[in-house]
């Protein structure tokens, strides 16, 4: 089977740390589990220390609640994740000036450092703390900051990039310089890098699933998804970051999932297979056919639709799966409803079928195949198809 605040809206902020010393390079730096944890810092933030004298730098992620206070409209962390900041040419003068080319490189998907994709508002680098010397004596201050501003506290100094950056792309280098004493060794600190972003609420980055090939994807919250797929495979996901492998008991493709709530899902798909999830495991439940189901969608728990080959639409009112008269032999690859009595499929051979709460009747159709169809209401419905429809 084949299928044809006190920070501005938009802003994207992101904790780092960089920790300097009278010789850094940019080298990656190796974790010690057995260093004691350093001050405090908020939003699950990067702490990077550095012990000249033992020749060890280490870095670990202190889980921390946010900074009390701080709203941001969309908050993360992780450097090397969402955005790397790297030094060149670090170089020390033995008395008081240290400087370094400090380059920040953007990881997500969208742009960064504007609204809307075109106006420039650039990228700024806020010391949310630090610098703060770790080893000999002293004070460090940052020398020649773009500017001061409020980010999470007052007068916090910062460095600005003055430009929008795609995926992937580096902006050019900063010269950053502090003075640095003599007597000082080693020194940290934390930065907050701060941009907008034209969909504060959208996709930041993509990453890659290995596995079989997957079909179709659900979840009932952000911390609460299913994917389905080859082989009977089913992943989900508790935190919207890392999968794990459930149980099918079938090795039959499973083509869409569907779900009320997190412990209400359905997966259907090859020979009609029929799965239901309780929250605790999956489980088979009879279809009474052997066509493939391609697509599922209810509008509750107690009120369940799919469709497959041969025009096949079930559905389950709560008692168990009956099927439906489609007036179609073709395929139907997708379902959606605005309600138990508003129902929509579309497939193969132009067909859009609308259900009223009794009886499935044909719509006007296209010359392409369709494969897909979702809405917010009964007014407002989309459909997809072969041909770019």
């Amino acid at each position: 089977m084949s299928r044809a605040s006190s920070v501005p809206k938009r802003t994207l902020a992101l904790i780092l740390a960089l920790v300097w010393a009278g010789a850094c390079d940019d080298q990656p730096l190796p974790t010690d589990p057995t260093l004691p944890p350093i001050a405090a810092a908020p939003l699950q933030a990067i702490a990077c220390r550095v012990e000249v004298g033992a020749g060890v730098v280490a870095c670990q992620t202190p889980q921390e609640d946010p900074a009390p206070g701080l709203s941001l409209a969309v908050t993360l962390g992780g450097q090397g994740t969402y955005v790397r900041l790297a030094s060149t040419n670090v170089s020390y003068d033995g008395s008081d000036v240290l400087l370094a080319d400090v380059t920040i490189q953007s990881l997500i998907s969208q742009p960064l450092g504007t609204p809307d994709g075109t106006t420039v508002t650039g990228i700024k680098v806020f010391f949310h703390s630090g610098p703060v010397v770790t080893s000999g004596t002293g004070t460090v201050t940052v020398a020649n900051a773009d500017g001061t501003g409020t980010f999470t506290a007052a007068n916090q100094p910062y460095f600005e990039y003055s430009t929008i950056l795609e995926r992937g792309e580096i902006a050019a280098a900063k010269t950053w310089q502090w003075s640095v004493p003599a007597t000082v060794e080693g020194f940290e600190f934390y930065v907050l890098v701060n941009a907008e972003i034209p969909h504060e609420q959208g996709v930041l980055r993509w990453r890659r699933e290995l596995g079989s090939r997957l079909w179709d994807v659900w979840g009932s919250s952000s911390t609460d998804i299913f994917a389905v797929g080859d082989d009977g495979w089913i992943l989900h996901s508790s935190d919207g970051m890392n999968w794990s492998s459930q149980a099918s008991g079938t090795g039959n493709p499973l083509y869409a999932v569907w779900g009320s709530s997190a412990t209400d899902v359905f997966a259907v798909g090859v020979g009609g297979k029929i799965l239901h999830s309780d929250g605790t495991g999956w489980s088979s439940q009879a279809s009474g056919t052997t066509s493939n189901l391609s697509g599922a969608w209810g509008s509750s728990s107690t009120d369940v639709f799919a469709v497959g080959s041969g025009g096949r639409i079930l559905h389950n009112g709560g008692s168990g799966w009956s099927e439906q008269t489609s007036g179609t032999p073709s395929i139907l690859w997708g379902v959606w409803g605005s309600s138990s009595t508003d129902v929509f499929a579309v497939g193969d051979g132009t067909k859009v079928l609308r259900y009223n709460g009794t009886s499935w009747n044909a719509q006007i159709g296209w010359s392409e195949n369709l494969n897909g169809i979702w809405g917010s209401s009964a007014a407002d419905v989309f459909v997809v198809g072969a041909g770019g429809r």
